[in-house]
Order: structure tokens, then C-alpha cells, then sequence
């Protein structure tokens, strides 16, 4: 069964001077453990320091976002600096900023991207938010961590207004619009990534494939420029998840089991070969973080209609 962890700035400053009581100060171990990280992080944790660690997730979980907040605070506690990025839109770096040394890092977070957080494609989910929240208590509680948002698109061509742009977009085929995104974030990764000990990205799983997606041809993924990286495949058992299929509005939607390889549930794991992501595909990823059955986490706030 998946742990699900809840910290506060308070608890966090207190666990790393209490979780050891017969010693006079507590080790980066007895911090980690403190998280409840899936089984298998060290070994994670150790070949991804000073690359970048790609978790591809399935939006619109509880336990996926749950699974990532546990590595990221094992993982920050061996010390070093920590950079988090987020799929999230990267023109909320000034809000971000604010909400992780604010006192209500909540209301921050809600009160100025009611746009995301009424989203529909699941990575405006109460548990995304709670993630995040999460992390920021990890850097109120004293981690060197820097909590970011990533999701941006570069190449554009000279345009006079956001209008032109929009309609110049709207005229380019789908695989213009994907690359032009995915180049964006893997940008912002290496260019955002530099002078930290270990970087820890959490985006779809599509954008954290390291081989073309046959739907998406001639397109390089995030992860594919992204030098040295390290990718990780979000699987389950099925469940459910909220989000929105075919441009449609969201909705729970059942997930069908994408644990091909009988991993243990709460685990995660380089494998000696890549692993595809269904039957046929092509091996393009490192390894998986297994989060057992999912459940369905509903956007923050209501929809737009």
C-alpha cells in the first residue's frame, strides 16, 4: 500500500533535530527515512546526483505526485542543492517564488493561478497542489531546494502580438506545436539546472520519453534533449485518474494496467534495459517508479465552463 506522507514547515524542522533521539544530531538517513520514499530510491538516488532525474507521470492521480514529494524529500536530505521543475506554466516563476517562502503558501498558490489550477488535463489536481505545498515545507523545514515551473515553448518566429503568434500556431501542423513545447522544457532544464547537486523533474510521460513516439513523428521529446538524463516511467495497476481525453472537457477516467513488468507497488528502479510503455513500443525508458492502483484527484477549482 502507497504511504502517504503529510509534512509541515514546523514538523520538517523539528524531524531534522528529533528523528534519531539517542544521538545528538540526526543523519541525512534518519531524515530520509523520515519521508517514507518508495523502496529502491537510494540506488535512484545515487546515480541520478549532479544529472537530471525524470519522473514521467500519468496526470490527474493522488499517488503519483505522492510518490514524487517522498523521493524528492529523501533524496534532499542527503544535502546539496536540490532543484525541482514542474510541468507546470513557466510565467508562474515570480508566483512559485513568492509561495515558497511565504507564511500561507496556499493562498498564494490558488489566489494567483486560478487559471491552472481549474484546469483540465490533471496537472491542476488538489494533489498536484498538495505536492507542492509539500515541497515547499521541505525548503521552510530548512532543505536547500528550489521548487520552479517549466512548461514553456521557444522557437518562435518574430511576431508584433500575441495574436499573431496565436494564429501562427494555429496554422502549423500538431507535431510544430509538441516540438516547439518539448524543446521549450528541455531548455528550461539544462539552462535552469546548473550549479545544483541534482536536478528532479516531474512532467508527463510522453515528454519524458527518451525515443520517438510513432504518433508524434520526426518529434524530439523533452527527455531526448536533455544530455545525460536519467528517465523514470510512472506504472500502475490500473484505477483511475481525472483529466481530459481527445480535447474533451475532464472526467474520471479508468486506467488500464501499465505494470507489464510485475514491479512491487511503492517501488522504483533502473532496469538493465530500457522499458517500453505498452506492448510494441519502442524501450524508452531507464527504469519505472511503481505507485500500484490509482485514484482520481479533481482539479482545485471548478472547471471554466
Amino acid at each position: 500500500m502507497i504511504r502517504f506522507v503529510n509534512w509541515s514547515a514546523a514538523a520538517l524542522a523539528g524531524l531534522s533535530v528529533s528523528a534519531c533521539a539517542s544521538q545528538p544530531e540526526a543523519t541525512s538517513a534518519d531524515i530520509a527515512a523520515g519521508c517514507g520514499a518508495p523502496a529502491g530510491w537510494e540506488s535512484i538516488a545515487e546515480a541520478s546526483e549532479h544529472k537530471v532525474l525524470i519522473f514521467g507521470e500519468s496526470h490527474g492521480t493522488n499517488e503519483m505526485p505522492d510518490a514524487f514529494a517522498r523521493y524528492v524529500c529523501a533524496a534532499s536530505a542527503q544535502g546539496g542543492k536540490t532543484l525541482v521543475l514542474l510541468e507546470i506554466d513557466a510565467s508562474y516563476e515570480d508566483t512559485f517564488s513568492e509561495a515558497s517562502d511565504a507564511a500561507d503558501p496556499h493562498a498564494v498558490l490558488v489566489t494567483q493561478m486560478p487559471k491552472h489550477w481549474s484546469s483540465t488535463d490533471g496537472r491542476g489536481s488538489v494533489a498536484m497542489l498538495e505536492m507542492v505545498e509539500r515541497l515547499i515545507a521541505l525548503r521552510q523545514g530548512g532543505r536547500d531546494l528550489s521548487i520552479r515551473p517549466m512548461d514553456q515553448m521557444t522557437g518562435w518566429p518574430d511576431m508584433k502580438s500575441p495574436e499573431e503568434r496565436s494564429a501562427w500556431l494555429a496554422s502549423q501542423p500538431p507535431t510544430k506545436a509538441q516540438q516547439m513545447r518539448d524543446a521549450g522544457m528541455a531548455e528550461k532544464i539544462r539552462d535552469e539546472s546548473e550549479g545544483f547537486d541534482r536536478t528532479i523533474v516531474l512532467v508527463g510521460n510522453v515528454h519524458a520519453r527518451e525515443a520517438e513516439l510513432e504518433v508524434l513523428p520526426g518529434v524530439q521529446l523533452m527527455a531526448m534533449l536533455v544530455p545525460d538524463a536519467i528517465s523514470l516511467f510512472g506504472i500502475y495497476d490500473g484505477g483511475t485518474s481525472w483529466n481530459s481525453r481527445d480535447g474533451q472537457g475532464g472526467s474520471v477516467n479508468e486506467m488500464y494496467r501499465l505494470n507489464l513488468i510485475d514491479a512491487p507497488v511503492d517501488a522504483m528502479a533502473l532496469t538493465p534495459e530500457k522499458l517500453p510503455a505498452y506492448p510494441g513500443d519502442v524501450p524508452a525508458y531507464d527504469g519505472y517508479f511503481s505507485v500500484g492502483m490509482l485514484s482520481a484527484s479533481e482539479p482545485v477549482l471548478p472547471p471554466a465552463e
